[in-house]
Parts: C-alpha cells; structure tokens; sequence
C-alpha cells in the first residue's frame, strides 16, 4: 500500500417471512446508533506501525459521510468498499482498529443497499479482527452488532441472536469502563439501539417473552 504521508492517524410460511422482513426494514434507524460506536473507540491499543496515508484518511471520510447521510446506498458501497479494500493492504498484525473500523462501515453500507449477504460477508471481516484481542469493547460491539443485523436482514435470526447478545455485552461492558463513562450518552444511545433491534429478532423467532425483556432494558437506559 503506497503511502504517500507518514502523518499517524489513531486509529446485525410465506406471509410470515414478508412480516418478518417488514420488520426488520423499519428499524434500519437503529443502524446509526451502532456505528456512532466508531466514533467512541479511544481505549484501545494500537498496535505497530499505525501511520496511514492522507489518501486514506480522505477515502475514510467521504465512506463514513455517506453513510451517516443514508441518501445514496449505491454511493456509500462504492466509497466504503474502497477503504476496506486499503484497510485489506494491511498487515495482519497492525492497524486493527482501522481495518475493523473500515470493515464495520462497509458492512453497514451494504445494509443500507439490502446487499444482506454481502454484508455478512464483511461483517464476518470485522469480527475476525476483533478476534485478534486488540480492539475495545465498544469496537467489538459495533462489529458484532453490525454482522448480526446483517445475519437478521439474510433470515439467519439464530445467528443474528448470538451476534447481537455479543454485541450488547461488549458494549456494557464499555459503558461501565473510564470511556464508556466519560461518554455515557453516547455508549447508552448505541446499547439502546441493539437491545431494540435484539428485541425485533427475538420476536421474529417467536420468542415473545425474551423480547420483552430487551424492550425492558432499553427502556431503562438514557436518552
């Protein structure tokens, strides 16, 4: 991968199917809830070498401006599959908070597009990088959360359920750490938003009592 600046950066019957994907489709707003946690990862370690390039930093931006704009799917699959396929010319052992960033937005740019099966596919990217051990909670969840919406919106709801209760303990876990404390709001905002989404699976499978549960919790959480 060139670099052409050395300026370091730190780096989710027939008619019951359709129901189901109703479902589904009017929750999408929760979406910018889970990837606001990219923009609360600081706890993490970085790992060696984590310079990157300026034309990196500019493809990041205008990826992440589209799909936080949510107004042109086909847009933000074009920018964003650019950054994960930098963030691929990476070493296996550096930048991992980078390449799961990259991933994580890919992933949810293929969502916004309904490219479902394509963004398990990434999704499953962004997990293995967190596999790794390098990454902090609130990044570990967003990569969890975004791979099991993606999981819900291809019908795999069981794997959809793991992922988001992965997910949610990540992100508990980051709201009760110094970060997730100094961003209370915003770490509280994210697990809202999973619980809410878990809450629609878990009914979709029939499990009427457990999404009640995840209702309540999110319920008690602010805003």
């Amino acid at each position: 991968m060139t670099r052409n600046s050395t300026r370091p950066q730190t780096d989710i019957a027939y008619n019951s199917q359709m129901r189901k994907q109703a479902a589904f489709i009017a929750i999408c707003a929760v979406l910018l809830a889970l990837t606001q946690a990219q923009t609360v990862t600081v706890t993490a370690v970085p790992g060696p070498d984590e310079t990157i390039s300026q034309n990196y930093v500019a493809l990041d931006s205008e990826c992440r401006r589209l799909v936080a704009a949510r107004q042109n799917p086909a847009d933000a699959v074009s920018a964003c599959k650019k950054v994960a396929d930098e963030a691929d010319q990476f070493a296996p052992q550096s930048h991992f908070i980078t390449r799961r960033g990259a991933f994580v937005y890919y992933t949810t740019s293929l969502i916004q597009a309904k490219e479902y099966q394509a963004a398990v596919s990434v999704g499953d990217k962004a997990v293995a990088v967190v596999l790794l051990g390098h990454d902090d909670p609130s990044g570990s969840s967003a990569a969890y959360g975004v791979r099991g919406q993606a999981k819900a919106f291809a019908g795999d709801l069981p794997g959809a359920d793991q992922d988001l209760d992965k997910a949610e303990a990540y992100q508990r876990n980051g709201l009760n750490s110094p970060a997730g404390q100094a961003l209370k709001i915003e770490y509280s905002r994210t697990l809202k938003g999973l619980l809410m989404f878990h809450a629609q699976v878990l009914e979709a499978m029939g499990n009427k009592d457990a999404a009640g549960i995840k209702l309540e919790q999110a319920n008690t959480l602010q805003p």
